[in-house]
C-alpha cells in the first residue's frame, strides 16, 4: 500500500475512497468491518425512526397555532433550519455513538490496515479492553461537549434576516467537517496514548487536509446505501491518512 494517498489537502477527501480499494483487495479486513457495518444499518433505522417520522410534528410544536399567512411562512423558515441543523447534527451523532459501539471491532481493523501497511513498523502496545473503554468514553464526552459549545452559539446567526442561515449553514458544516476528522484520526493517535488536547492539535495542523476529509465523511454520510458503510471506511481512511501525514510531519 505505497503512496496510499494524493499530496496536498486533496488526500482527505480521496481518505474514504482509498480506504473502499483497501478493504475490498485484502479479505482478511472483512471481518473486522462487517460488524461496524451491521452497527451502522441498527443506528440508522433507530435514527431514521426518532427523527424524520416524528419530524414535523416537533416543528409543529415549536410554533403557536396560527391562521395567517406568516405563520405558515414561519413554519417553512424553521423547517428549512431545522433540516438543516438535523443534517449537520445528526450525521456528527450518528458518528460518534456508531464509533464508540464498534470500538472494539474498528480498532482490530485499523491495527490490521496499519500493520498492512507498514509490516516493518512496531505496533504500539494494546491497551486494555475496559481501559480503552474507559478512556474512549471520557475523550468522547468532553469533544461532543466542546462540539456542543461551539454549535449552539452558532445557532444566534439564523436570528440575521437573510444571511444568517447562510452563514449558520457554512459555518456549522466546516465545524463539523472538523470533528468528524477528529473522530476518525483518533484510532491511531489512540493507540499512541495522545490526550483529546494533542489529537484536535494534530487534526488542526493538518488545516485543509482534515477539513477535507471531514467533508468528505460527513457526505458519505448523507448517500443513502454508502452511508451505512461510513464506520469502516471512515476509520480506515483516516488511519491511511495518519500513516501518510504523522504527527511529525503535519
Amino acid at each position: 500500500m505505497a503512496d496510499l494517498l494524493p499530496r496536498g489537502p486533496l488526500a482527505g477527501l480521496a481518505a474514504p475512497l482509498k480506504a473502499l480499494g483497501v478493504l475490498a483487495s485484502h479479505p482478511r479486513l472483512w471481518w473486522p468491518a462487517i460488524t461496524p457495518f451491521l452497527i451502522n444499518l441498527g443506528l440508522f433505522i433507530v435514527f431514521f425512526w426518532l427523527t424524520y417520522t416524528r419530524f414535523e410534528s416537533w416543528v409543529r410544536a415549536l410554533l403557536p397555532v396560527g391562521e395567517g399567512w406568516w405563520w405558515q411562512a414561519l413554519f417553512y423558515l424553521l423547517l428549512v433550519v431545522a433540516v438543516l441543523l438535523l443534517l449537520i447534527v445528526e450525521v456528527y451523532l450518528f458518528a460518534v455513538v456508531g464509533r464508540i459501539v464498534a470500538a472494539p471491532f474498528l480498532e482490530i481493523l485499523t491495527r490490521r490496515v496499519e500493520s498492512l501497511a507498514k509490516p516493518q513498523a512496531p505496533q504500539p502496545p494494546e491497551m486494555g479492553i475496559w481501559q480503552s473503554i474507559r478512556r474512549a468514553l471520557a475523550q468522547e464526552s468532553k469533544r461532543l461537549l466542546l462540539y456542543l459549545a461551539i454549535m449552539l452559539p452558532l445557532l444566534l446567526l439564523n436570528l440575521i434576516p437573510g444571511l444568517g442561515s447562510l452563514l449558520y449553514g457554512g459555518l456549522a458544516w466546516l465545524v463539523t467537517s472538523f470533528f468528524l476528522a477528529g473522530e476518525f484520526l483518533d484510532f491511531p493517535l489512540e493507540r499512541r496514548g495522545y490526550s483529546l488536547g494533542a489529537k484536535m492539535r494534530y487534526t488542526f495542523k493538518l488545516g485543509a487536509t482534515s477539513l477535507f476529509f471531514g467533508a468528505a465523511v460527513f457526505f458519505l454520510g448523507l448517500v443513502p446505501v454508502l452511508n451505512l458503510a461510513l464506520l469502516p471506511l471512515a476509520a480506515v481512511g483516516g488511519t491511511l491518512l495518519f500513516l501518510e501525514r504523522p504527527p511529525d510531519q503535519a
